[in-house]
């Protein structure tokens, strides 16, 4: 698998915070809530959700807006927003490196938005339906190689990208729902069905190494408790 860095709790004075790491591509995402909306915020009997994607160079643009659109969509199906109703949640992602052509491409920076704000969510102690995992995948010119989480150097030389992110179940060994399939450039039904299969696998495998590492983070705090409690 691609090597990954994961990490949470990273941020203070917010509810839920973690830092998501694929190959050249970096982003920080900072959870608030559930809090007391504006009125024109509040939705009578289901939770609210502000999500706004910050690049990494410059000002927010069209090209963050349909991100935020992205992210979502993604996100509002897994939160149990029944839960909170006239209430909101804020979720925001600051993209730290790029790693892509920001100009022409923007699948490494959504995918990595949609696996931290999850992240960022599970850190908030948010009411969650199921678990979430999302990679991004590029057809190469020559060879017509399907690379999964390409490089940015890859994805100029790309017939087409593709973000795919998956809804999974019964401890992330299966696919309840594809959440997103988000693809740009010049593909055929055999290269998008291969897409799926190979992007599939790389999120039950992601989704595996998240689990863990959200397994181990939680066994060292139980640990950390009983020797600080010991202690006093």
């Amino acid at each position: 698998m691609t090597t990954i860095k994961v990490s949470t709790g990273v941020l203070t004075n917010v509810d839920g915070s973690s830092q998501f790491e694929c190959r050249d591509t970096k982003v920080l995402c900072a959870v608030t809530g559930p809090v007391e909306p504006k009125a024109r915020q509040e939705l009578p009997t289901r939770l609210a959700l502000e999500v706004v994607v910050r690049p990494a160079k410059g000002v927010p643009n069209t090209r963050e807006k349909l991100m935020e659109d992205r992210l979502r969509a993604v996100l509002t199906p897994l939160i149990v927003c029944s839960k909170y109703p006239r209430q909101l949640c804020q979720i925001t992602c600051q993209i730290l490196e790029a790693g892509e052509d920001e100009g022409e491409f923007s699948q490494k920076e959504l995918s990595c938005c949609i696996n931290a704000a999850f992240l960022a969510l599970i850190d908030a102690q948010l009411a969650l339906h199921s678990f979430s995992s999302s990679v991004s995948l590029a057809v190469l010119k020559e060879s017509g190689e399907l690379v999964l989480n390409p490089t940015g150097d890859l994805l100029k030389v790309s017939l087409s990208a593709h973000t795919l992110a998956l809804e999974l179940t019964d401890g992330s060994k299966k696919v309840a729902n594809v959440l997103l399939l988000d693809s740009n450039g010049d593909f055929t039904d055999a290269q998008l069905l291969k897409v799926l299969q190979v992007g599939e696998q790389g999120c039950l495998e992601q989704a595996q190494f998240m689990r863990n590492f959200l397994a181990a983070k939680i066994t060292d705090e139980i640990v950390r408790t009983k020797v600080n409690d010991n202690g006093n």
